[in-house]
């Protein structure tokens, strides 16, 4: 199904805005700056191009009604407040491009201000459409783009208390109001069991519940039923109407009297319907959770959504491309980029193949600035080969949104691809293998061995009795992977290490209660060189997913990218 949308607005001149291009998403456009830089004016230019009363290239009239009997169109006054003195014929210039869904193509048009006549007779300066080129074989190139508009301006948050209206039922309401209830309850996070259609100075329905009624519900009910009855109108609209080709929601400060949560909520939703209705969604806020969100999510879809972020700081009004989020609030906050301080970052989850790996990596972590980024999933150990084929078949935990430690011995570039979410850990051998070779091969004078707890390599030596004995490893020092070469023992080398490491003995040495004389600390201290390339190569791999599968913007990494420098500065400081 074709659909019209909304491409690009150039306003050459209006008010605040000189020489201003507006990219418009697929689905969610979020407006924001700061007050005074026209941002509810874009929202009045959206409107201003469109109507909806006569298919022209069928050239039938058309009659369809919102849920409450308003029209799919928004009255130039209801978003425009004309002054006579500055906002004069001339005063206006955009240009405009979108795709229509009525003859399938690319089209384009101008939007100026020009004096029309008024119903009263007097001339009026007033915004018209012309040079549309859809009209082509007409004499008429002056007229609005067919498309259904619902603009909820400001009006809507007209104080419930102030209003003169009365219950209203308006029969697609009634008919589907457990639709009504159930999206308010998802976007407020609510149990309301009802729900009331309201008519007079404010067409509008609210959900509420058994102990309370149209009469007491909040201003974010309200504001919350209002977007709601618009969305089920363009659903209404989808059904009854065979040619419907999609439709435009304008709303300003999107978020008033939303509590957070239900900001995020409302995007998702938006989100959803656009989907499902075809629809294309413009808003202004202010609100920094609504304006984060809507930009991370711009990050990672570039396409559904966009956030246009108007400033003025440098003199006139200017659309800041790809600003940051760190960069929008400093602006909307009047202040310097926070680098370090007060930046929250998503919490990354690691998985290795089994508790050695585990304990291996707390250790190389130990005291690191980046251990905060990171949450070890140490009871879920999973082979390397199970890894590799849930990161093949993209499931996104583990192809996108986590880090998976494999052994040294693993190799996870087969086959020509490369895992980005993968690190190797240091060394050549397993975890159990690499710290039983490590330990065997220190002195028994070594430092490392006269420790309070009297774990010697005597008590080494025996509590690894069996890996001894199977890999006929004797004398002073030893080549774990020249012994397993050599084995022709019948048992599995995997499962001998693993006995001598999870021995109750070996135990001891590792576990919390003994960090002085932890082996793991032991072998990084000694091991300075692939430490330090695993924590690099464990930088690469984090910061590629809060990127790519977080969408975190570019101004955070900047701030990860302090951070995991301290990471390797205060590594080589311990070493």
């Amino acid at each position: 199904m074709s659909k019209t949308q909304l491409k690009i607005l150039v306003i050459e001149k209006f008010r605040a805005l000189n020489n201003v291009k507006i990219e418009l998403g697929d689905h969610i456009t979020v407006v924001c700056g700061k007050n005074g830089t026209s941002k509810s004016s874009i929202l009045g230019i959206a409107a201003q191009i469109f109507s909806f009363e006569t298919d022209y290239v069928k050239d039938e009239t058309l009659s369809f009604r919102q849920i409450a009997g308003g029209l799919f169109k928004s009255q130039y006054s209801e978003h425009f407040r004309i002054s006579d003195t500055f906002d004069v014929p001339g005063s206006m210039k955009v240009n405009i491009e979108l795709h229509d869904g009525y003859t399938d193509q690319v089209a384009t048009a101008k939007l100026e201000l020009m004096k029309r006549k008024s119903s009263r007779g007097n001339t009026l300066p007033r915004p018209v459409v012309r040079n549309n080129s859809t009209a082509t074989g007409s004499s008429n190139t002056s007229r609005n783009f067919t498309h259904p508009v619902i603009f909820l301006s400001l009006k809507r948050l007209y104080p419930i208390a102030a209003r003169d209206y009365k219950i209203s039922d308006f029969d697609y309401l009634k008919k589907h109001k457990q639709d009504f209830i159930k999206l308010t309850n998802e976007l407020l996070n609510r149990g309301a069991s009802h729900a009331t259609g309201t008519d007079g100075m404010i067409s509008s329905a609210v959900a509420h519940g058994e102990n309370y009624d149209q009469e007491s519900v909040s201003a974010g009910e309200d504001n919350v039923g209002q977007i709601v009855l618009a969305l089920m109108s363009f659903r209404k609209l989808k059904e009854e109407y065979q040619d419907y080709k999609g439709g435009l929601l304008l709303i300003d400060e999107a978020d008033a009297a939303l509590f957070p949560t239900a900001q995020v909520n409302l995007l998702k939703m938006l989100d959803r319907e656009c989907k499902n209705l075809n629809l294309q969604v413009v808003m202004t806020s202010h609100s920094p959770v609504l304006i984060e969100y809507a930009f991370e999510q711009s990050q990672q879809f570039r396409r559904k959504y966009k956030t246009i972020y108007l400033s003025n700081t440098y003199g006139d009004v200017q659309v800041m491309q790809d600003w940051s989020w760190a960069q929008i609030s400093a602006d909307i906050n009047t202040k310097t980029i926070d680098t370090v301080s007060g930046t929250s970052l998503p919490s990354i989850n690691v998985y290795f193949e089994d508790k050695e790996a585990s304990d291996f990596f707390a250790a190389l972590m130990n005291r690191q600035p980046a251990k905060k980024f990171t949450a070890p999933m140490s009871e879920i150990t999973l082979g390397c080969s199970n890894y590799l084929q849930l990161i093949q078949k993209k499931i996104p935990e583990f192809a996108e949104k986590s880090i998976i430690c494999l052994d040294a011995d693993q190799d996870p570039h087969t086959k020509g691809k490369n895992f980005k979410t993968v690190v190797l850990l240091p060394g050549n051998l397993p975890p159990d293998q690499l710290i039983f070779e490590h330990l065997y091969n220190l002195p028994a004078d070594h430092a490392f061995w006269k420790n309070d707890l009297q774990f010697s390599r005597d008590v080494f030596t025996n509590a690894a009795r069996e890996v001894l004995n199977e890999f006929t490893i004797n004398g002073n020092s030893v080549d774990v992977k020249e012994r397993i070469a050599a084995y022709i023992g019948k048992k599995t080398p995997r499962d001998v290490f693993k006995r001598f490491y999870k021995g109750a003995e070996f135990q001891k040495l590792v576990s919390s209660g003994a960090k002085p004389y932890n082996p793991w600390k032991h072998w990084i201290e000694s091991n300075p060189v692939p430490s330090n390339e695993f924590l690099e190569r464990f930088k690469t791999a984090i910061y590629g997913v809060m990127k790519n599968g977080y969408a975190v913007d570019a101004a955070k990494l900047t701030v990860l990218e302090v951070k995991l420098k301290k990471v390797n500065n205060v590594f080589k400081q311990i070493v």
